[in-house]
């Protein structure tokens, strides 16, 4: 999808969802007043009006794309930093349009699941933040699967609800949770606990021998971590 067709829907969005808010309803030809487009123009880009509501959660991913190309030095934010300046972006643009939220965010991405685009954005983005980041450990590659980061989609949907139902002065408990969340994430990914562990391993196992004491699962293991010391070894006999 082009970056002009990105902004018309956005535009045509922010339309129907101020018409919702004002109105209670969404119908084409307030649409088109309130647009300055034909109806034609709208169905060439939507193809219904629940198309239109729903596309109101991806276009705040959209937005904050290009937010953050003008945010001086956010490449070099920790992943904790990008975590939480999406979180709260986010909200601070969903409450905005409270009652919109209120009435749409159930029935357009939270009860689809990872069906939804809204979903499907986030975890792009989420991954982005993953996997640009160089202070992720070796070891955190293991799980840092497409399904991972689907999965902290999921999990962010679930702390969406609770903001919307904390009643705390400021939402001070969601901001709260949110901080401890995003602190624990980039603690886990930015252990190298377990890249240690793994040197150690290879060097037990395939340097030391150990492996050959351990009948079948020693094997495996020593199989595991020489092999990369026997490529070489081939190489260097070439």
């Amino acid at each position: 999808m082009t970056a002009e067709k990105i902004n018309s829907k956005i535009e045509i969005t922010w339309k129907a969802v101020e018409l919702f808010e004002t109105k209670g309803k969404v119908s084409i030809p307030d649409l088109v007043d309130a647009t300055g487009m034909t109806a034609t123009e709208i169905y060439s880009f939507f193809s219904n009006k629940k198309a239109i509501l729903s596309f109101y959660y991806p276009a705040l991913v959209y937005q904050y794309w290009a937010m953050i190309e003008e945010i001086d030095g956010f490449e070099d934010y920790s992943l904790s930093e990008k975590l939480s300046n999406f979180i709260y972006t986010l909200f601070d643009m969903m409450s905005e349009n409270k009652e919109f939220v209120t009435e749409t965010f159930d029935k357009h991405v939270f009860h689809k699941g990872s069906s939804s685009e809204f979903h499907k954005e986030v975890t792009s983005l989420f991954k982005d933040f993953l996997t640009s980041d160089g202070e992720i450990a070796v070891s955190a590659g293991f799980f840092m699967k497409d399904y991972f980061y689907s999965l902290l989609t999921s999990q962010y949907l679930f702390l969406i609800n609770f903001w919307r139902k904390d009643e705390s002065d400021g939402k001070e408990r969601t901001l709260a949770l949110s901080d401890k969340l995003t602190s624990l994430l980039e603690e886990a990914v930015y252990n190298k606990t377990l890249d240690k562990t793994f040197d150690l391993a290879k060097y037990v196992f395939g340097s030391v021998g150990v492996g050959k004491d351990i009948p079948f699962i020693g094997d495996c293991l020593t199989d595991l971590f020489s092999e990369k010391e026997e490529v070489k070894k081939d190489d260097n006999d070439e």
